[in-house]
This record gives structure tokens, sequence and C-alpha cells, in this order.
């Protein structure tokens, strides 16, 4: 299994690949789009993508645009939940009280901003393009720290300041495995699909979301993203227990089909077992 990850060596989306198989050839981009394009190219057999977290709610806008966007051909075909815990790191020697800077994720800055506040007060939080990515970026500019994770700390030998920095317990983050192809039933599975609905017509979303209520399928997880077409308007991504193929569900999605303006099952695949 070859597979492409929003790199560089150290970050979050590492370890999920790692955790998917341990055994699969992994390869970093230095975007999520290059790890999905790896996929369509044919230099990768799947993306591994973050896509929610438990803090701060969606991590990658990019990954799920890149979902609804047609041309990419993707398809949703396995999920990884990973436990995070942040670490403030940076060169030896450092007081983080008078820090200037802090690196991280966009995400990761938000999963940890009470912390920050108390242990970094002086610091600016900037965004970077990974938790690694911050890691070289603190180290490189004197004064300033970073929050990544441990494995990326010891890869460029940071300075671990304080673990486990989120600011709420338990945190973790989903991760999405993309391919061409989704997987076939297992018997554990989760669908997520996409649907828009007529927007000035009351009732129009209830009237989809019932269709899966009366069958007793349960809703995982629900989100809105905007049309980019007209304001007001809105994507719905719906995450439902079962598989596409499953009898009640595959009726279910002809009669959302029937009566969303807009509807696309962006795959099946197995549910994450949490421990």
């Amino acid at each position: 299994m070859r597979l492409s990850y929003l790199g560089p060596r150290g970050t979050y989306t590492e370890a999920a690949a790692l955790l998917h198989d341990a055994a699969a050839e992994l390869t970093p981009y230095p975007t999520v789009a290059g790890a999905v394009a790896a996929v369509r190219e044919g230099a990768a057999d799947a993306a591994v993508c973050a896509l929610e977290n438990s803090i701060e709610g969606s991590v990658s806008i990019e990954t799920t645009d890149l979902l609804l966007d047609p041309a990419t051909g993707m398809r949703v075909r396995g999920e990884v939940v990973l436990p995070i815990q942040h670490m403030l790191v940076g060169a030896p020697g450092l007081d983080p009280a008078q820090a200037t800077a802090v690196y991280s994720h966009p995400n990761a800055l938000g999963q940890c901003r009470q912390t920050l506040a108390r242990l970094a007060p002086n610091a600016k939080p900037v965004a970077a393009l990974s938790t690694t990515a911050a890691i070289e970026a603190a180290l490189a500019q004197p004064g300033t720290l970073a929050i990544g994770g441990e494995r990326a700390a010891s890869i460029y030998n940071a300075h671990i300041y304080a673990r486990d920095i989120g600011d709420e317990p338990g945190n973790a983050t989903r991760f999405v495995v993309l391919a061409l192809e989704d997987h076939p039933p297992t018997g554990d599975d989760k669908t997520s699909l996409a649907f828009t609905t007529a927007h000035d017509r009351p009732g129009s979303l209830v009237e989809v979301l019932q269709r899966f209520a009366s069958r007793g399928i349960n809703l995982t997880r629900i989100e809105s993203r905007p049309t980019r077409r007209q304001l007001g308007t809105y994507i719905f991504w719906l995450d439902l227990q079962g598989h596409r193929t499953d009898p009640g569900l595959a009726e279910a999605l002809r009669e959302v089909e029937a009566i969303a303006h807009w509807l696309v099952v962006l795959g099946s695949y197995p549910r994450w077992a949490m421990d």
C-alpha cells in the first residue's frame, strides 16, 4: 500500500497513516491537494487527510472541498481516529513566558488557545502549513516556540517545554483515507454523502433527514458548507452508520436523490473502532 499524506515527516497525519497501515510505503507532500493529486495521478494508492477535531471541529476545509469537487474523483475508503497530545516545543534554553511567537497549524493553535495564554502570554500565534513545519520554523527563529507532536520534536531535536497542552481532555482528530474507490461492505460501516436542498422551501432539510430517521439509520455527523454560488445556500455533509449497499440505506438514498436538488455519495468504509 502506497499512502500519501501532508508532510513533512513527524506530522499527525503521518501518525494516522501509520495507524491505518503500519507496513505502507509513505510519501509526504507539502499540501493536502498534493497528497490527493498523487492518488489521482497513480503515484499513491490512497491519501490520508485530516477532517475533524474533537475541540475545534473541521480541521481541513481543503479536504472537504477536494472531496466535493467531482474533478478529483476521490472517495472515502477508510477513517482513522488519532488521539492528539500537543507539545509546546522550541530550541533549548528558552523561557516560554518570554517567547515572542508560537508557530503551528491554525487548528492546533485553536486547540491550545487557553493553555497558550497561560504558558506563553507574550507569544503571537503564527500559522504554519503543518505542526512539523511549525517546529522547523521555531528552531530557525530565536525566541519562538511551536506546537507539535512528540515524534516531530524528537526528529528535529526540539526541547519539550510542556506536554499535552490541549485545552480539553480526550483531544482526538479524525482522518479520512481517500482513494479512487470506496470500501466493500464489512458489516460495521459508515457512509459519507453530500447534498443540497431547495433553500427557499421550509422543511426541505428535515424532509431529507426524515428519510434516514424513519429507517433507524443513525447520523454521526452533519456539517454545512457554502455552495459558493449564492449567499445563504449550503451543501450539507452527512456521515451515517451503514454501507451504501445495505438495503435500508440504499432505499433511503434513492428517496433522497428524488427530493434533493443534488446528491453525491462520497463513499462507504469500515467504521473506526474506538478503544
